[in-house]
């Protein structure tokens, strides 16, 4: 790819110079901007401090802090609740570990990590941390996306005296999982055997899970079975990540003779385990194993419930049948059973895909009076619908009220208006949505600058759009091949041929590998600039190198024959 890009670079050179004798690459500067695991049982721990060992006697004034740095910590006001930590270790007051536990969760949970940090500085210097004081902070540096805070932490425990326990390697192994370092969970998985920890069934159901993703099913099944070596019985839950595995591979027929396997192992296939085959027979179409499914899941005792329906109404509006699926749905309210807005979803979407936008908006009526208040996903199907059928003004007056209905907007919502406002010709509102949304703490994401940038490109403002794409930068954002096709596709339409290849050289310098679009769109702006020539010998070299279709080949030789005629 990089010598195609070079060959392209070299022939495109070749035409910008008869274009612009003195025409150079010119290359842009970079702006630079800047969990105990559920499964695993509560388990009852002592606090190591009582009233009696406390370094001193508490008089009055420090009983009554005492009582307000407690109370201040139960309520969650923990800036308060440390101001009143940090008097008291002052005072000689030795920190009790269950509070200052809870202090470090909760800053972690108001993403201040600083001050999370300083609560386990404090206990550390005055008091005596425990295993379940370090892990809050090590399933706090985790999910702040700061792994190798989270390794030091671990080191600094064996320091101490304290061991790391089996639920310390599950947050880290877990964390490594999630962002696709397998090979470092396994090197942790090792750690953890010298530390005399045993791993878990949690353990190996996280690492099982990451195998599938990693190396497919047979890997995770290899896995399972070096599990069932250690001694370790796998519970449900590890087999149905197993279930979803082979599912996912389209496999569904091996997932339902593994499902029928399970008895024999000792473990009775559950709800979960059912939804995940049905999801899999109903998206390769196959209805009548999905009613067995649906049988013998009954006949073996086993309920279907909310998330059952949901799928079966999901499946039938995909394939149309859209009468059907009210008809379960009302079955389903008949029943006893709480459909939620996962099961009102897809009707939605049904009726806005049928153009009928009213029985979509009532439909939230319906929702409500069945007990179920709609969620930000349904608002969002309906105000797409509306900005895309071109009633934005009406998408508009919906999207004032969400904040009486207790609904408030996600960036989809903004990105959404942002481009159903642009897109009928009311830019100026539709920027004003972008600094609300910006005012009201929502941050712009990918999607917000590529839909902004294509936008301002097609209306032909791509001065701007190049300026968007440096801001998307600074916003930790990356462009991709998307951004940058838009920008390319403003440039030759404007036969700005030479700042497109300037932008190509961009796009490949930042790493940003060309897709077939992207050559697409600057051959055929060198044809549409009048460079027909060298378009073609370009197109012809692109195809003998797989990077076009043969198709484009064609389209390009039919679309010159009309310009000539």
């Amino acid at each position: 790819m990089a010598s195609l890009t070079t060959d392209f670079f070299s022939h495109s050179l070749s035409v910008s110079d008869r274009l612009k004798p003195r025409f150079r690459y010119s290359y842009c500067c970079i702006f630079c901007c800047t969990s105990s695991n559920r499964r695993n049982p509560p388990r009852l721990r002592a606090s190591t401090v009582t009233k009696a060992t406390q370094a001193q006697s508490l008089d009055y004034k420090q009983t009554h802090f005492m009582k307000l740095l407690n109370r201040s910590c139960k309520t969650g006001k923990y800036d308060e609740a440390l101001h009143f930590l940090e008097y008291m270790v002052k005072k000689g007051y030795r920190p009790d570990v269950i509070l200052c536990t809870k202090l470090i969760k909760g800053f972690f949970n108001l993403r201040n990590v600083d001050k999370a940090v300083r609560v386990m500085d404090i206990l550390e210097s005055h008091g005596s941390p425990d295993v379940f004081a370090y892990n809050a902070l090590i399933s706090g540096f985790c999910k702040a996306n700061r792994i190798e805070s989270a390794t030091e932490v671990l080191q600094r425990m064996r320091s101490r005296g304290c061991t790391p326990d089996t639920v310390t390697y599950n947050i880290l192994i877990g964390n490594l999982c999630s962002r696709g370092k397998l090979d470092l969970a396994l090197k942790l998985l090792d750690g953890l055997l010298e530390d005399n920890c045993h791993p878990s069934v949690v353990t190996y159901t996280i690492i099982i899970e990451a195998t599938i993703t990693a190396g497919g099913i047979n890997a995770a099944m290899s896995r399972l079975n070096e599990m069932s070596a250690k001694g370790l019985v796998p519970d449900m839950y590890t087999y149905n990540v197993i279930v979803r595995g082979i599912c996912k591979e389209g496999m569904v027929d091996r997932a339902w003779e593994f499902l029928k396997s399970l008895p024999s192992m000792g473990c009775e296939p559950d709800v979960i385990s059912y939804n995940i085959l049905l999801r899999g027979f109903l998206s390769q179409r196959r209805w009548e194993d999905g009613e067995k499914l649906v049988g013998e899941m009954i006949s073996r005792g086993c309920k279907p419930n909310v998330v059952t329906y949901s799928i079966l109404i999901n499946s039938l509006c995909q394939e149309g049948k859209v009468e059907k699926a009210m008809t379960l749905l009302k079955e389903m309210v008949a029943t006893g059973m709480a459909p939620d807005t996962y099961s009102y979803d897809p009707l939605i979407s049904a009726f806005c895909k049928e153009g009928k936008l009213d029985v979509a908006i009532g439909f939230l009526d319906y929702m409500i009076s069945n007990g179920c208040i709609p969620d930000i996903v349904n608002y969002n199907t309906i105000l797409g619908a509306l900005c895309k059928s071109g009633n934005a003004d009406q998408a508009l007056e919906m999207f004032y009220k969400l904040e009486t209905t207790g609904c408030s907007p996600n960036v989809s919502t903004y990105n959404t208006m942002i481009g159903g406002l642009w897109n009928s010709g009311n830019q100026a509102r539709a920027l004003e949505t972008l600094s609300e949304m910006m005012e009201k703490g929502t941050e712009p994401d990918e999607i917000t600058y590529n839909a902004l940038i294509s936008c301002l490109c097609r209306d032909g403002m791509v001065e701007e759009a190049i300026e968007m794409m440096n801001d998307m930068e600074c916003g930790g954002f990356r462009p991709t091949a998307i951004t940058y096709n838009s920008v390319l596709l403003g440039l030759c339409k404007a036969h700005r041929i030479d700042a497109a290849i300037n932008v190509l050289a961009q796009m490949v310098e930042k790493g940003c590998r060309p897709n077939e679009t992207t050559y697409v769109l600057l051959t055929e702006g060198l044809a549409y600039a009048g460079w027909r020539a060298e378009a073609m010998e370009l197109a012809n070299e692109l195809v003998a190198r797989r990077a076009v279709s043969v198709e484009f080949l064609k389209r390009l030789n039919r679309n010159f024959a009309i310009l000539a005629s």
